[in-house]
């Protein structure tokens, strides 16, 4: 398994074969509102990354058009606490059914930034099956993942 990290340098853990620095990626784009999400969703083998998990669903057409991925990050859990980790929850839940009906890839991944942020493989699967990927989905997200990271 494959996992996209924030900062450089981190150790792997259990399971992760290897990471890649997202900064260190060219088809990685981090997307903080609904336009930029719509501009990054129409780059060729685009990793895109919303940290508000709210945009609509033409992003997800696009992002099937142009071979990309939509990712979903653990560590924006991590830092959430009490009914504000429910509520990113809720919405990275709402952000996988578009995916689903727009027909779009997605991947699973920490984005750390630090060693306390770091997750081995089966903690990214756990996390996952909370966002209500059946097994079929989790496979999926990891051949994505994979496939757009080595690119």
């Amino acid at each position: 398994m494959i996992d996209i990290v924030s900062a450089e340098n981190l150790p792997k853990a259990d399971g992760i074969d290897s990471h890649a620095a997202a900064s260190a990626l060219k088809n990685f784009v981090i997307a903080n509102d609904g336009a930029a999400a719509r501009a990054g969703s129409k780059k060729k083998g685009v990793l895109l990354y919303v940290p508000a998990y709210e945009f609509d669903d033409g992003v997800c057409q696009e992002l099937k058009r142009a071979g990309g991925a939509l990712v979903f990050s653990f560590a924006d859990v991590l830092r959430q606490k009490g009914f504000r980790r429910a509520i990113i929850l809720s919405k990275m839940r709402l952000a996988l059914a578009q995916c689903r009906r727009g027909g779009c890839a997605f991947a699973v991944a920490t984005l750390a930034k630090n060693d306390g942020e770091i997750r081995n493989a089966r903690e990214l699967v756990a996390f996952a099956a909370v966002l209500g990927m059946n097994p079929q989905e989790k496979k999926i997200a990891e051949e994505s993942a994979e496939k757009l990271v080595t690119r």
